[in-house]
């Protein structure tokens, strides 16, 4: 791959000028701290280009491939990111606020202490990256994947994560504050010790997934797939489970004061030493449920006026 053999002047030049440019017009160009605000990037190779602390607020990326890129640094807010490639790309301290990815994917790129408040992204990919220390807040990530990312610890705000891939994702530990995963399919995804009060997982498929520990206080599991997912010792306090379904979930040692498990269709659950006070089973289905020195005190059963309210059609 040859090295661009324009002066970071003229290369800077040719951009704002825009037009046709040659598809390694930049790669292993240096562009360090170059304003190149609003600048289009279109069907460019930018393998190696250095990019470290370059202004590129509002810059606009199409078809481009971004392999071993440096933008550490960089300024991209309100950057728009279409149907690109980056590979082993580093972002560290890259301001990403407000910036747009679409059909874009990321592997092993190094978004460490990046800031990603308010991104949108839409059938993007985050693979094998570290986005650990990133900033993620009033963030929205539709139908991306994160499979099998080390997000463990992270402190998360506002994120919302409509029907994406979290399969075997780590989030063990995470502080997650009013962060909705709806229809994600998330099979083997880990929140063990995670703090997440009020956490959405509605319609969520989380097969086999841990959640021993955690604290999921208000959180709506509501339609959700649990099947052999363990929340060991967790705290439930008022958590919703209404027409969930599961084989074999184990809620051993938890806390679900409250907690609303109506239509809540379960095979071989385990209830052991649960405090369930307060909490609701109508038309509950759990068929060989283990309730070994389960705290059942006013708990609410079946209730039939409410059932039959349930069943109610109006006449044609």
């Amino acid at each position: 791959m040859h090295e661009s053999t324009h002066s970071p002047p003229d290369l800077i030049g040719l951009l704002r000028r825009g037009g046709q440019l040659d598809t390694n017009l930049l790669v292993q160009a240096d562009l360090r701290d170059a304003d190149l605000s609003g600048v289009r990037f279109e069907g460019l190779n930018l393998t190696g280009t250095r990019l470290d602390g370059a202004k590129l607020a509002g810059s606009a990326w199409s078809h481009c491939q971004l392999s071993q890129t440096c933008l550490d640094g960089a300024i991209l807010s309100n950057a728009n990111f279409s149907d690109c490639k980056a590979t082993q790309t580093s972002l560290r301290g890259a301001l990403l606020d407000r910036a747009w990815m679409q059909n874009t994917e990321w592997l092993h790129c190094d978004f460490r202490k990046a800031d990603l408040t308010r991104l949108a992204a839409l059938h993007s990919v985050f693979r094998d990256c570290t986005m650990q220390t990133a900033i993620i807040a009033e963030a929205w990530l539709s139908q991306c994947t994160l499979q099998d990312m080390d997000l463990a610890g992270v402190c998360w705000d506002k994120v919302h994560l409509p029907d994406s891939v979290l399969q075997r994702c780590s989030l063990a530990g995470a502080t997650l504050s009013q962060c909705s995963f709806n229809r994600v399919q998330a099979c083997g995804i880990d929140l063990h010790n995670a703090q997440a009060p009020g956490l959405s997982l509605h319609r969520a498929v989380l097969d086999d997934a841990c959640f021993d520990g955690a604290l999921l206080n208000a959180a709506v599991f509501d339609m959700a797939r649990l099947d052999h997912a363990t929340l060991r010792g967790a705290s439930l306090r008022s958590a919703r489970f209404y027409g969930a379904t599961s084989q074999a979930i184990d809620f051993t040692g938890s806390q679900m004061v409250y907690a609303d498990l109506s239509h809540f269709r379960a095979i071989n659950s385990d209830f052991s030493q649960t405090n369930l006070t307060g909490a609701s089973l109508h038309a509950a289905e759990l068929p060989s449920a283990l309730w070994r020195d389960t705290i059942l005190d006013n708990v609410r059963r079946d209730d039939e006026l409410l059932r039959e309210a349930e069943l109610w059609h109006p006449a044609v």
